[in-house]
Formats: structure tokens, sequence, C-alpha cells
């Protein structure tokens, strides 16, 4: 096969340009665009300038044949592009930075890749039209050399994938520093002095991670009362209203590095990778609710469906004061049942997790129990076996809908049972989705209303409030810290402010658009949080075999 044999036929030459800029346009509209008849009109117009081409090229007799190799090589600037269109209708976003610490510290189990491939099939199909259209396109003389090289440069300048790390490169932001001089750093709280205060009886902690359990999910005409199991709980909770999410803070990691550290995942991947393989660290620079604790003598257990390897959250809860760790395979094989695609049913995992509280009853310390559930996760939902056909929504309702509601009625039976036995006594209860729901088949419908997280926290002596003013999730970790009775300076800690108080949190101050500009612009906070402490350096040197 010497070369690609040009397109002889008019009417297949015209589908052939339908089809390419039609699919075009469709994979350009799954970005976050505002304005799609824009884009509508932009496609048509340039739909028309193909056909007026290929009209002009069908007068000629004699159309340049070309190889096949050195036509789709010259498409690596539109293959990058579409690329980058995949990540982003995929994951709602896309960030090198992001995209390596996911690589370097876990990535998903091949059985979820798998699952993703085939749901989105259909985007896959399109981008290969596109990019067989164009290749056809380009054997045709329709798009001569010069418009060829154009419509490439445009592919280049338009792709945020090279685009943003060259302009951080060339310009420094003037943000860059910005956040080094509004942290509020709590490594004090960890020694032992600062434990003195602490109250006689310290509370217990429950905090359950939510998978992707947005404040949205509320809006009932829309969705279904798939959060009504949880609405007797946050009824009784303070229940933050308006919380936003913040740069570094839309994956399951950063949602939880940010409600336990009171900081966005700020991420450089050189660094990252090193104290993740070599060190087996994660952000052992910074002080986290974990490392608190466990200054006060809490028991800290960690219990997912995921594997533990799964971006790092294994080694964030071991680097932060956690003793025991339970990951999807150590869940499946301490519970009955079958698991899940990914590791452990949100089933199993409460399972196991009210084994560990009715345990930690018996030792007389204080508890600290971790536990994340996975049930909402994009694209359509793991519904757990035990649900099947007890949501009470609609049989003909998407799947993540009842898979989200399956999930919160299971915490909900968790609680209740808890209670019932007496085990939710002097305990501080925490419920919060992790982060916003990802690109699932309820997305249009979500985007509707102004997304929010859901955060409640319950307890003895918390009384049942609303706290409308904007918040993000950093804004957890100085909340949690005050309703344990740890005492913060002026209600603060890292970039959070507590809930509990009366002071404007930092995303009222800056306004989220300025916040996530300096989120991005760092350079300084980012390598002190990735670098070992002193203290934590020689107690790796200690426990390194002799």
């Amino acid at each position: 096969m010497r070369g690609i044999p040009a397109v002889s036929s008019r009417p297949i030459a015209s589908l052939v340009s339908a089809a390419t800029v039609g699919s075009l346009t469709w994979l350009v509209s799954l970005i976050n665009l505002s304005e799609k008849r824009l884009l509508v009109i932009l496609g048509l117009c340039a739909l028309w300038a193909l056909l007026l081409l290929d009209c002009q090229q069908s007068a000629k007799t004699n159309w340049p044949r070309r190889r096949w190799f050195s036509i789709y090589l010259s498409l690596i600037p539109c293959f990058l592009f579409l690329f980058y269109v995949y990540l982003e209708s995929v994951f709602g976003y896309f960030d090198w930075a992001a995209m390596f610490m996911h690589v370097g510290a876990g990535v998903l189990t091949p059985g979820v890749v798998l699952e993703c491939l085939m749901n989105t099939g259909n985007t896959i199909l399109v981008i290969l039209v596109v990019l067989l259209g164009l290749g056809a396109l380009k054997a045709r003389g329709t798009l001569t050399r010069g418009l060829d090289v154009a419509l490439m440069a445009f592919f280049l300048a338009a792709n945020p994938m090279l685009t943003r790390p060259i302009a951080a490169a060339v310009h420094l932001n003037p943000l860059h520093d910005f956040l080094s001089k509004h942290f509020v750093d709590i490594t004090s709280l960890t020694k032992p002095a600062a434990g003195a205060s602490v109250t006689a009886v310290p509370k217990n902690l429950i905090h359950i991670f939510i998978e992707s359990a947005e404040r949205t999910y509320m809006n009932e005409a829309t969705f279904g009362d798939v959060m009504g199991p949880l609405l007797e709980f946050d009824r009784r909770s303070l229940s933050a209203t308006n919380m936003v999410q913040l740069a570094y803070t839309n994956n399951s990691i950063a949602g939880m590095v940010a409600a336990n550290c009171g900081t966005p995942l700020l991420m450089s991947y050189f660094t990252t990778r090193e104290y993740l393989e070599e060190n087996s660290q994660f952000l052992p620079g910074l002080t986290c609710l974990g490392d608190v604790l466990k200054s006060r003598g809490y028991r800290q257990s960690f219990v997912s469906g995921w594997p533990l390897g799964f971006t790092g959250q294994g080694a964030f809860y071991a680097t932060h004061g956690y003793s025991s760790l339970f990951g999807g395979s150590e869940v499946v094989a301490a519970v009955a049942g079958s698991g899940s695609t990914f590791g452990a049913s949100d089933a199993q995992v409460l399972d196991m997790s009210f084994d560990i509280l009715r345990r930690a009853q018996r030792d007389g310390k204080p508890l600290a129990l971790t536990i994340a559930v996975s049930g909402g996760h994009a694209m359509d939902g793991y519904l757990t076996d035990k649900c099947i056909g007890k949501t009470g929504l609609s049989p003909q309702a998407p799947n993540i809908l009842h898979a989200v509601k399956c999930t919160n009625m299971l915490i909900a039976d968790f609680i209740h049972k808890a209670e019932a036995e007496g085990l939710m006594a002097n305990t501080v209860l925490v419920l919060q989705s992790d982060h916003l729901s990802a690109p699932s088949t309820v997305t249009d419908q979500l985007n509707r209303f102004e997304r929010r997280n859901f955060f409640s926290l319950s307890g003895d002596g918390i009384r049942p409030s609303t706290y409308a003013g904007l918040s993000s999730v950093v804004d957890i970790f100085p909340t949690i810290l005050d309703a344990l009775g740890v005492p913060l300076p002026n209600g603060k800690a890292a970039f959070g402010v507590s809930l509990l108080g009366d002071r404007p949190t930092m995303v009222q101050a800056l306004g989220q658009a300025q916040f996530d500009d300096a989120i991005y612009a760092d350079d300084v906070l980012v390598r002190s949080f990735w670098q070992l402490k002193p203290a934590r350096t020689a107690a790796a040197s200690e426990a390194e075999p002799r």
C-alpha cells in the first residue's frame, strides 16, 4: 500500500466533509462551553467552506497521492487536541499534575478502565471518524498544504494540554507565593504540650466520604429522593448549603486531602513521584487531622472499597497517623460477599466499618474512623446487590441515581444500627461528598442548578444550624477540630475556617475565582508540603532495616 487513494466521487467527498465537521463539532461541544449555538454556527460555516473547496478541487483531474504514513503523522496535533477533549468529557477537567499524580500514586483497576472505555465507546468512535475524515480530505487535496498547516496550528494553539504548561513556564504568575502568606500552620497542635488542654473524655469521630453525593441531588423534582435517607441527619446537624468546589479538590483523593488537611491537593509531578515511590509518603510536610488526633492518643482506621493503592489513598492515611488501613481486597477477605468491579461493595465496607466501631468500644481509646463509599462513582454508578429493586425509584431512572440512593440507604442503616447499640455516644459524625460528580448519565440535569458539595456535622454539643455563607471543602478540617474540642488559632487551620464560628471563610474573602487562580499559581507551598519534616525523617531512618 503505497498511498491513500483519492476520494473520486463528489457525493462521497461531501459526505466525508459533513461527517468530519459534524463529528468534530459534537466533540468540542462536550467541553464546558457556555455558548453552544455559536459552536453550531461555526461548524456550519466550516462545512460550507469545505464543500466550496471540494467543488473547486473536483474540477482538477490529477489529485496528489500521498503516503498514508505522512498524512496521519501530520494529524498528531489534531489527535492531541481530541485526546484533551476526551479526557475533559470523561473527567470534567484536565490537569497535567492531577494526571501524573494519579499515574504515580495508583490508577484504576483494569476492570474499571475497561468499563470506562466501554461507556465512552461512542466518543472514541467519533474521534476515529474525525481522524479518518481529515485524512481522506488531505488525501483528496481538499485540505491544501497551506490550509492543512493552518488547521493543525489551530489545534495546537487551542489545546490547553500544551498552552497551559507553556504559559506557566514563560510567565511567572504574580500569585505564585500568595497562598504561602495566608497559610495557618497548626503543627504546634501535634506537640505533647498542646494535648494538655484536651477534655478528659475525647470525642470519637466517624467521618464518611460519600462518592459524588453532591447537595445538588437534593432537588427531588429532578432526581427523586436519592438524598432522602440522609436528610434526617442533615436536619440535626451543622449543615453547609453553599460549599463550592475549589481547584485541585475535584477528585476523591483531592477531596480527602482538602477535608483532612485544609488545603487543596497541591501537586508537583517529580516531587510527588519521589515521595510516593521512594519514601511511600504522601504530603509528609503537611499537618493534617490524623496527625493531630494521633498526638492525642486516637486509634485511627480507614476503610475503603477501592484498593489502598488507588490514587495513593493508603499512603496518605498511613503518612498521617492511621494505623489500620483496609482497602478493597482486605475488606472482601474479611466480609462475606463477591465484591465489586473495583474492590469491595459499599455494603461490605460499611459492615466491616461497623465491626471496627463495635470493637473500638472495648479498648477505651478514642476512635477516628474514616469510611469511603463509592456507589455514586461516575459514569453510571455501582449499585450494590443488596439494594436491587429496593430504592423506590422508577425502574427507568438512570442507574447512577439508584446507586447514589442505595449508598445513602446503607449509610443511614449503619448510623441507625450504631445508635441502637449505643455506639454513637460522645461521637462527632461527619457526612460529606468527596467532590462534585464527574460527568455521568445525569450531568445535564445537575448542570441546570448551582452545584454544591454536601457536608453535615452532628454530635453531642453540636447545635443544628445552617451555614449558608460561601464555604469550601478546606473549611471542613478546622470545623472537625473545633467540634472535637481542639483549640485553633482564631478558628483557622491551613486555609480553612471553622464553620462553627462566625469568621468569614477564605473563599468569602477572596472570591472563588481569585482563590482558584492562587491555587493554580502556587510554587512555594507545594514544595514544602512534599518534603519530609525533620521528625518524620528521623522516624523513617529508624524504621529502615539495619
